[in-house]
């Protein structure tokens, strides 16, 4: 297997990107990476050299590095937002559960616990 773009034999397997990765491989396709030039295809699992069909990918070649400042600002942005989304709901569901809990009144408070317990009194 070569590489569409540059000709070069030294490719690799390259990893899922995007859901569409899936029906390629339903397809019979297996998504593969050129080490120089970094193009990304897909190319049929069959081991006929014959039957061979390169497709390109639309995905577009990633650079060297592995994140970039602006990515890393958006990632550190979305965690602070899940963060305190997960905090509030916490917070939330701590105060239905207060709002739910049945509290009995205490002893000494004085509580009338029956409602006929006071009517048979005043009627005397």
């Amino acid at each position: 297997m070569t590489c569409p773009k540059c000709g070069s034999s030294d490719i690799r397997t390259s990893k899922s990107a995007h859901w569409n990765d899936v029906f390629q491989r339903v397809r019979g396709r297996e998504a593969l990476r050129c080490r120089k030039c970094r193009l990304r295809f897909f190319a049929s699992n069959m081991a006929e050299p014959g039957s061979e069909r390169v497709i390109q990918s639309k995905h577009t070649p990633r650079s060297a590095k592995l994140m970039s400042p602006r990515t890393k600002k958006h990632l550190v942005r979305r965690l602070i937002v899940i963060s305190i989304f997960a905090v509030a709901f916490v917070l939330f569901l701590f105060f239905l559960r207060y709002l739910t809990t049945e509290r009995m009144p205490a002893s000494d408070s004085g509580a009338v616990s029956s409602p006929f317990a006071c009517s048979s009194t005043e009627s005397a």
